[in-house]
């Protein structure tokens, strides 16, 4: 039988609890989405610092849920 601290170790050890849900983000044109992930791709190099990246992954992900 496993403990409630195994229990609670082993759950929050497959989670993140740093990760936040995003804001969907809402583009107006063709134009607009085009500057955006012009943006994006000039953070995701690896010459960026880490966080600057995430936080690059997570615009594009506010703009999938922004439609």
């Amino acid at each position: 039988m496993i403990s409630h601290v195994q229990f609670l170790v082993s759950f929050i050890g497959d989670t993140d609890i740093t990760e936040k849900p995003v804001e969907p983000i809402k583009v107006h044109s063709e134009k607009e989405l085009l500057r955006e992930f012009e943006k994006i791709a000039a953070t995701l190099v690896p010459e960026k610092d880490w966080s600057l990246r995430i936080a690059a992954i997570q615009r594009i992900e506010a703009l999938v849920y922004g439609g």
